[in-house]
């Protein structure tokens, strides 16, 4: 798995909720990732687009924290879909603070698009090791060190 450096972040913010998610921020939280230059796209959605991305790519019918689309041409790394309402939600839900669950999703996006996913418990293991070491080189804590659950909707 090569990780890479963010050389462009571009951000489209539909919800008007850029002040989670500044540039500034992103690349901060990305600089975790330091092999190559790539430019990644971030979209800022409400759950309707969520709802409808979840459901045309997955067949989910329901709205989701964050969707990773992977684009083959290079430098580009791709593209993440992040719904501010469920991730607002979640970070209530899980008492986490907003801006440390923005990290660890785009985090979690850029992973998926380097080819890690958590179908199965070994790969989700793998994939949650990870984010947390590069989370912890961030000050943020394991996202995953609560016995709150997110209800499934």
């Amino acid at each position: 798995m090569n990780s890479p450096m963010v050389h462009d972040i571009t951000i489209q913010d539909t919800v008007h909720q850029r002040k989670y998610l500044s540039k500034k921020n992103c690349y901060q939280w990305l600089s975790v990732f330091k092999d190559c230059n790539l430019t990644l796209t971030i979209r800022l959605v409400g759950e309707s687009e969520s709802k409808n991305l979840n459901n045309s790519y997955r067949n989910l019918n329901k709205a989701t924290n964050v969707l990773s689309f992977q684009i083959e041409d290079k430098p580009i790394i791709g593209d993440l879909v992040l719904c501010h309402a469920i991730v607002k939600k979640e970070a209530r839900i899980q008492r986490k603070k907003i801006h440390d669950h923005y990290a660890h999703l785009l985090i979690h996006g850029c992973l998926h698009l380097m080819g890690l996913d958590h179908e199965n418990e070994d790969d989700a293991d793998a994939m949650e090791k990870k984010e947390i070491l590069l989370l912890e080189k961030l000050g943020i804590k394991n996202p995953y060190n609560s016995n709150i659950m997110i209800p499934n909707e």
